[in-house]
């Protein structure tokens, strides 16, 4: 499998994927790209592992793309439940403001992630945000939170699941289309596998080419 180039030879740039698996196989696995929203893993990491209050009331600012600014009340971990089970882009800023951009990636570096940096919040201007297949494995392999994965059992924007359906399979999304899409998934809690496309390819390419590393590793 390798640094694949997907199926677009109209296209200026032909879409690249690359993989990588939290046993140590990959395929263009250091490779940088916009994070997306797969960076929101390594934001709720800190924010768990920090000394804020869960139960604190917060005012949510409107982004678009959320859920959380159109609730009446809000606690903080209600936004690290939102920003994994649905991706929520207001809920993810909030922590963000809170703990701050220096926090949240000295959390990615101790959780192995080594080329992750958070720049901006999401849905502003400014420096993308950026990971690598090989650092989301790294760090959500690492992830032990309950209250993480729980929040992955949450949500269902990945086919992932449906492909592997006598495993448990979690799985954080991340896209900005059309410029990027990437999928990292926790399976049976002992592997963790990341799939990056730039320019994005389709989301059911994606979770393809991670069902067979997943396959080549589990079956």
């Amino acid at each position: 499998m390798g640094i694949v180039p997907a199926s677009a030879a109209a296209q200026a740039d032909p879409p690249v994927i690359t993989w990588a698996a939290s046993d140590g196989r990959e395929e263009g696995g250091d490779r940088v790209v916009p994070a997306a929203s797969t960076i929101k893993l390594f934001v709720c990491s800190a924010f768990w592992r920090s000394r804020l209050d869960p139960a604190e009331v917060v005012d949510v600012p409107a982004v678009p793309w959320s859920v959380a600014d159109q609730l009446a009340s809000v606690t903080l971990g209600d936004c690290a439940l939102l920003a994994l089970a649905f991706s929520d882009n207001a809920a993810t800023n909030v922590l963000l403001n809170r703990l701050g951009f220096g926090v949240v990636n000295e959390e990615a570096a101790r959780l192995g992630a080594e080329r992750t940096e958070i720049r901006r919040l999401m849905m502003a201007d400014g420096p993308e945000n950026v990971t690598c297949p090989r650092d989301l494995a790294r760090g959500l392999a690492a992830i032990d939170e309950p209250r993480i994965l729980a929040a992955l059992g949450v949500a269902h924007d990945s086919e992932l699941p449906f492909r592997l359906p006598d495993r448990e399979v979690l799985v954080k999304t991340g896209e900005i289309w059309p410029r990027v899409y990437h999928e990292v998934a926790l399976i049976d809690r002992r592997l963790s596998v990341a799939v990056c496309s730039e320019p994005a390819v389709l989301p059911g390419q994606v979770a393809a080419v991670a069902e067979r590393v997943i396959r080549l590793s589990l079956d």
